[in-house]
């Protein structure tokens, strides 16, 4: 039987604590926020940092000292772009997922010249260069130049052998939040049993981006919906949950939703974990907007975002000048009732984050 019935407002509060995105689930470390969520979107620094402080009571200068330890990592793995992760987290989860989005990449090279037995020529040369230390990516581009000579469109070449490298394990993004990036070598990775891989995977994902279905984890994790399958079976304990969008699977003890006194507000960044980690998007954006950007399938998506309750509400844009920022906030209609607080509470908390006077401009409608 399930355990509860959830409407869609407490299925979002249960997703906001999961991603700890409340008040009362604040972090204060940054190896606790990757590993919490089990990657934090981070192909920008900046947007990385935006999706850090929604999370914690770190500071900028806080997280960016603690991104340059071991702990935390930034890396390629699911998709084609930069996650910031616990290492421990890449370690075990790199080895249960890289082949699927490593073909993609070793066909890619291909297109552009590089067949496969030149790629791993220049693997082993990225290998045995970072065993020595580490390597500005800058300095690992003209490594790579010297033997490859055009770069190809766009810096293909370069790019997807970056990204292989990642995939195979051989460098990882250290430290994590500096804007010109350095090469280190990447964890060892934790091998075990595929089924024990897996069903961690769906736990950890569950900890994190829970109530959930299967085919969220397909989604978020890029794999087959038949591994999918495998690691919810593998799971270990869970429980059933009735939804208004139809029945999910929950952690036990997760499924008794918050009680806020007011609606939470949170300013989240492009691309944000909160909006693109499952299949169903209209429980956060607002039917309709999904697209209305001109940015892809994910649509708004791409634009910081303000959120009231975890419903999209507004787009926002921060204006710097020195020590300075100006929030200027743009509802899709009006700003919900009780929200405008939250919304001048959150300004503040971006301004104590960067260690700057933040004030919210006035509203438009």
């Amino acid at each position: 039987m399930p355990s509860a019935e959830l409407s869609d407002r407490e299925l979002r509060l249960l997703r906001l604590r999961s991603q700890g995105l409340l008040d009362e689930t604040k972090m204060g470390s940054l190896t606790e926020v990757a590993s919490s969520a089990l990657a934090i979107q981070a192909q920008d620094v900046d947007v990385g940092k935006l999706g850090i402080r929604a999370r914690t009571t770190l500071t900028e200068a806080e997280a960016v000292r603690l991104a340059a330890r071991q702990s935390v990592c930034r890396s390629w793995l699911m998709r084609n772009t930069l996650f910031l992760f616990a290492t421990r987290d890449l370690a075990w989860m790199r080895p249960a997922l890289f082949e699927r989005p490593l073909g993609p990449a070793i066909r890619r090279l291909g297109q552009v010249g590089l067949p496969p037995a030149e790629v791993d020529r220049l693997l082993d040369l990225l290998r045995e260069r970072l065993a020595r230390g580490p390597l500005p990516r800058p300095e690992a581009r003209e490594l790579l130049l010297a033997e490859v000579g055009d770069p190809g469109e766009n810096n293909a070449r370069i790019y997807w052998t970056f990204h292989a490298a990642a995939l195979r394990g051989i460098l990882v993004v250290r430290p994590a939040l500096e804007r010109v990036q350095t090469f280190v070598a990447g964890p060892a990775g934790e091998e075990m049993p595929r089924e024990r891989a897996l069903g961690r995977l769906a736990r950890r994902f569950l900890r994190g981006h829970g109530p959930a279905t299967v085919d969220d984890l397909a989604y978020w994790a890029k794999m087959t919906k038949a591994d999918a399958r495998t690691a919810w079976e593998n799971a270990g304990r869970t429980v059933d949950v009735a939804t208004e969008r139809g029945p999910m699977t929950a952690l036990p003890g997760t499924v008794d939703p918050p009680a806020p006194e007011g609606p939470g507000v949170r300013l989240l960044g492009e691309w944000d974990h909160f909006m693109l980690s499952w299949v169903d998007k209209d429980l956060a954006l607002p039917t309709g907007r999904v697209g209305e950007t001109g940015t892809g399938v994910h649509g708004i998506a791409g634009r910081k975002t303000a959120f009231a309750d975890g419903v999209a509400f507004a787009t926002w844009r921060p204006r710097r000048d020195g020590t300075r920022i100006e929030v200027e906030v743009e509802p899709f209609a009006t700003v919900p009732r009780g929200a405008r607080a939250g919304l001048e509470a959150e300004v503040a908390d971006l301004g104590r984050f960067f260690d700057a006077d933040a004030s919210l401009k006035p509203i438009r409608r």
